[in-house]
């Protein structure tokens, strides 16, 4: 093929996105339109890179608060990727007054201490069969077609799941079984297996596999092997009732629930999370998480963030003005922070919204135009934001300063590639099919460099 057909081609396929997708625009100098490409399999690696994580980081709802660093040290002895932190518990020196001639004051050491925290492993996957195969792989348009339509599902599943990472704490926990379950249905209670937190079902998504287990840790799994997992067929928001293929053997009530199928699951391994963080294990006091980023929060005052009873008198309830006025004095006072975004569920922020319309004064208006925009409430200095999250149970609200969180990942995403195409063949025990899969691979972990500076507001009514 002659060089200009080449570039014709590179170009087409450049066109194609940027129609597809005018979002990608920015993505364009991937593309390479200078370099030599030798066969369409080296374009299927170009195409959908960087795009992938920056749509997820873009469109899941809190993923943009946390700061993206990409310095990741890489342990030689186990080979783990990590970030280490210095946490300044106690400040050095020393502060005195004294007479003439006294002893000046003796200075102490910092109390300095060092957090790991280990990126974790998230996946994508693609798979089509071979007659697809055929017409995509050698027809660049056929595969910009398949890519056009393969891709918001892969990024939909993938925005749902990171979503539910960033509300948990770590383990990989859905909610729990409540009562005893039937053959092909169960109903779930306490979101991300935290007791008392409502709205579960957020947590499950259409055509996803489940596994379960006692134990908070995912180990060991009932009816463990082929037949641990259940496809979800169906939700009801109402009932909170999952229904499946087939409950697993032995599963009884108050079982924790993970994402799983029949090879594993997102569960615990040997007491260590696969999943990123959220926000019940960053915004903390111990309660939920004793042990933060390789730190006992017990033994540090500023590694506790603040936990406030909605419902403890003088509040009612119902995030308002006072809750959210109180936590902010807490956040000041005791950690020295001063949140600046405030994340909660749709029915707390309609709460606050309430709250606020009787305020409202016409004075004979000649059009009106009702309804509800965003939210913000003034604190002190600042005007904060009031963002909205589905997943977040309605008993919760965080307010946060965003400075303090960080999210470390290795680099943007890649497809793997490591047999020279992004492209695989299905296997089973019985040999080869005829089907082929792609996998997306992303290490992405997300930290808190000082929990006293955010609150979480608990307890909220319903």
């Amino acid at each position: 093929m002659k060089r200009s057909t080449k570039f014709l081609w590179l170009f087409a396929a450049a066109l194609a996105l940027v129609v597809a997708h005018p979002g990608y625009m920015w993505a364009l100098p991937m593309l390479g339109l200078t370099t030599d490409v030798n066969d369409i399999d080296e374009a299927m690696k170009i195409f959908f890179t960087d795009p992938i994580v920056e749509n997820f980081v873009t469109d899941t709802e809190i993923m943009d608060l946390f700061e993206a660093d990409g310095n990741v040290q890489v342990e030689q002895t186990t080979g783990g990727r990590y970030i280490e932190t210095a946490q300044y518990f106690v400040l050095p020196g020393a502060v005195g007054s004294r007479a003439a001639g006294d002893y000046i004051p003796v200075p102490e050491g910092p109390v300095i201490r060092n957090s790991k925290v280990y990126l974790k492993k998230h996946f994508g996957v693609l798979q089509m069969t071979g007659d697809v195969m055929e017409r995509v792989k050698g027809n660049l348009g056929a595969y910009m077609d398949y890519m056009d339509r393969a891709m918001p599902d892969l990024l939909e599943r993938f925005n749902d799941d990171i979503d539910r990472q960033l509300l948990g704490y770590g383990n990989g926990a859905l909610a729990r079984v409540n009562g005893a379950p039937g053959g092909t249905s169960f109903v779930v209670d306490s979101a991300f297996g935290v007791t008392g937190w409502t709205d579960p079902w957020a947590n499950f998504l259409e055509h996803k596999r489940v596994v379960f287990s006692a134990d908070a840790d995912g180990d060991p799994l009932r009816n463990a092997g082929a037949g641990q997992s259940a496809l979800v067929t169906d939700v009801d928001p109402d009932t909170l009732t999952v229904k499946v293929d087939g409950v697993p053997a032995g599963t009884l009530d108050n079982d924790f629930i993970f994402n799983g199928d029949a090879s594993g699951s997102s569960g615990q391994n040997a007491g260590e999370d696969r999943e990123m963080m959220g926000l019940a294990g960053l915004v903390d006091d111990g309660t939920i998480l004793a042990t933060f980023q390789g730190l006992i929060r017990n033994d540090y005052r500023l590694w506790r963030s603040h936990v406030i009873d909605g419902q403890a008198a003088p509040f009612t309830g119902d995030l308002d003005e006072i809750v959210l006025t109180a936590a902010d004095n807490r956040a000041f006072v005791r950690g020295k922070g001063k949140p600046n975004v405030i994340v909660t569920s749709r029915t707390q922020a309609d709460k606050y919204w309430l709250s606020l319309i009787g305020d409202r004064r016409l004075v004979n208006p000649k059009a009106y135009e009702g309804g509800r925009g965003s939210v913000f409430v003034r604190l002190g200095d600042r005007v904060v934001p009031i963002r909205v999250a589905r997943k977040m149970p309605p008993e919760l609200c965080y307010m946060l300063e965003t400075s303090t969180l960080k999210r470390w990942q290795l680099d943007g995403g890649k497809w793997d590639d490591k047999t020279g195409s992004v492209w695989n063949r299905v296997t089973d025990g019985t040999g080869r099919k005829d089907d082929f899969y792609s996998v997306y691979i992303w290490y992405c972990q997300t930290g808190n460099l000082a929990p006293a500076k955010s609150v979480r507001i608990q307890n909220l009514v319903p």
